[in-house]
């Protein structure tokens, strides 16, 4: 069996489906892959410009977004492996994915769409050879699965 993929942002939604992925490894006996991306569409890569100091803090937000679900998870016995990149979240996500040799992504119903652009949940419905599993966020079921 291979790891766990679980991306997040932040968000509520991706608090619950945290949950479910914690418990997908832990149940499983494998590792987390947590990754949080910053969307390139919204922000630049760091240089001097403008977008700089948003840039920084949307960088700042995607390493605190992965120390959460690891401390989340420090109750379990799941090692968690965190990663933050700059991209378009669906590819950067799939590109990742392949990198761990991902079994499961594991993403919220919606994002923060106050840091990200919308549609990485549709796109990675469409686009993943992987299982992905969509997970609601008022009651953290499992909404919708592919693969």
């Amino acid at each position: 069996m291979g790891p766990i993929l679980l991306a997040t942002d932040g968000s509520e939604y991706a608090r619950q489906a945290a949950k479910q992925a914690i418990e997908l490894a832990t149940d499983r006996g494998v590792a987390l892959h947590v990754i949080c991306v910053v969307d390139q569409r919204r922000f630049d890569d760091t240089a001097l410009s403008s977008a700089e100091l948003a840039t920084i803090y949307a960088a700042d937000h995607a390493a605190i977004c992965v120390e959460e679900v690891a401390e989340m998870a420090a109750t379990e016995d799941v090692r968690v492996v965190g990663n933050t990149r700059h991209g378009s979240p669906h590819d950067v996500i799939l590109e990742y994915a392949d990198e761990v040799d991902a079994e499961i992504i594991v993403v919220g119903e919606h994002g923060n769409h106050t840091e990200h652009f919308s549609g990485v949940r549709r796109k990675l419905l469409e686009e993943s050879d992987w299982e992905v599993r969509i997970v609601e966020g008022t009651g953290g079921k499992i909404m919708e699965e592919s693969g």
